[in-house]
């Protein structure tokens, strides 16, 4: 089936009501499963299972490119949706149908919003200004600076944001508080836009990843929120695992993620005037600094602190496997099924295609040198009728095989009917039974049926 939303100019995001009933288990680490799990928490899951949020652009030109839902930690019966517009954060408590709260703080437009897996009052944004901010619901805005002193002023600093404090005027209105800054920058931070962000499970983790081809993992705390936390060092950093922007990044399980890039603008033989596309890929790899920030048996600390080696370049991951996209890729969501292997939804301008990520295979290794290398040329002979005036006649054969890849795994493809290249997200939600397509204009909806 699909919708027309003849009230809007252009849809951009979309986000699925995420849980269900079984979901009340994880939630809070189980703390309110005896106070909701009588009546009120499945009648909760009843009015609001299947509900759709979509950010689009509407007739007062204002594009919402982000957002999420959220509940608040003293009313979790009431859901609310976070989104921005710009760099602006607003807060919609979608039962009683008004804005309760907006945020302000981020020095760009914002990119993406995550909402945290286990306590979902708290959230973070990413920006094009280098930065992520994580957010909670449950305080009030910081009205005032709160910094302290700078020698030899005895009074707080009024230093704002760039200097990872609170800024001076007022943060916002109603509902939800920064307590916590992952800084860009020099020091270890990002270098370019962040694009994406995804929590850890079950460790205080969140990794980033951003237009400078680097993918970070930072700790953060939530234990205070008296002031604001500033971070300028990840436990791990890495810009060897794409060759262009990375677009988004989930976990798959404690030390193992999945990216995936867009295309690479490459050179053929350094020429500047000889350039191609290289498709971009979606990577599996193994975080294996996870076991010495987080020794098993061990509580976990307040305080986690790497070397140099960790937050600039680090060498402590494995790939597992590394794919192609076509270069058509719009969009990529990554879900948990309900058999608990993951599923990538690929967006293409007329279709959309599914893959287990259990399916991918790994990848491929370069051959061994050969043992007897062929002598090399004269160069002599090579240069006696050398002319400046000589056309070269060396063609460049196409590159056939990327040592390093993955061979494609089996797919599932669903064509979008009347798309006409509009298709622009994607999500995949009930773990694994019900696809949404977001075009243009258009809300496409699939639901798997029982043979």
């Amino acid at each position: 089936m699909f919708c027309q939303l003849d009230f809007v100019e252009e849809c951009y995001c979309t986000a699925l009501f995420p849980w269900s009933e079984q979901s009340l288990r994880v939630l809070w680490h189980g703390e309110k499963d005896k106070e909701l799990q009588n009546g009120p928490w499945k009648q909760m899951i009843s009015d609001w299972s299947g509900a759709l949020a979509i950010g689009t652009l509407d007739s007062l030109l204002t594009s919402v490119m982000a957002v999420g839902w959220a509940l608040p930690l003293e009313v979790p019966l009431e859901p609310l949706i976070v989104f921005s517009a710009g760099s602006i954060l607003y807060i919609l408590n979608p039962v009683k149908g008004k804005i309760i709260g907006y945020l302000r703080g981020h020095g760009g437009p914002i990119t993406s919003i995550v909402i945290h897996p286990t306590h979902p009052y708290l959230f973070c944004t990413t920006s094009r200004d280098f930065t992520t901010r994580i957010y909670d619901l449950s305080l009030s805005p910081q009205q005032g600076p709160g910094n302290p002193c700078w020698p030899p002023s005895k009074t707080p600093s009024l230093g704002g944001a760039p200097h990872g404090l609170q800024a001076s005027e007022p943060e916002g209105m109603g509902v939800g508080r920064c307590i916590s800054v992952l800084c860009g920058g020099m020091s270890g931070g990002h270098e370019a836009a962040v694009l994406s962000a995804a929590f850890h499970p079950t460790h205080p983790l969140i990794a980033t990843c951003g237009l400078d081809r680097v993918v970070k993992i930072w700790s953060f705390s939530t234990s205070s929120f008296d002031k604001l936390a500033r971070e300028d060092k990840p436990l791990f950093s890495s810009s060897r695992i794409h060759k262009a922007r990375i677009i988004s990044v989930s976990w798959l399980s404690t030390d193992t993620l999945v990216t995936h890039s867009a295309p690479a603008l490459m050179r053929r033989r350094g020429r500047k005037d000889d350039i191609y596309y290289e498709d971009g890929t979606v990577t599996i790899f193994r975080w294996i600094g996870f076991d010495r920030f987080f020794p098993a048996g061990q509580e976990i600390g307040k305080v986690f602190r790497g070397c140099t080696s960790d937050y600039q370049e680090s060498s402590s991951f494995t790939l597992i496997s590394t794919s192609s996209l076509p270069q058509q890729t719009q969009h990529v969501h990554v879900t948990q099924a309900f058999t608990g292997d993951y599923i990538l939804v690929l967006s293409l301008p007329d279709s959309v295609r599914l893959y287990n990520l259990a399916n991918f295979h790994p990848r491929v290794i370069a051959p061994d040198p050969l043992e007897h290398v062929p002598p090399e040329p004269d160069i002599e002979s090579e240069f006696q009728n050398v002319r400046l005036d000589d056309e070269e006649e060396e063609e460049d054969k196409p590159i056939t095989t990327f040592f390093g890849k993955s061979p494609e795994s089996q797919r599932w493809e669903v064509l979008v009917p009347d798309a006409q290249g509009s298709v622009q997200a994607c999500v995949l939600g009930f773990g694994g039974q019900l696809l949404v397509t977001l075009g243009k204009r258009k809300v496409y909806i699939w639901r798997e049926t029982l043979k």
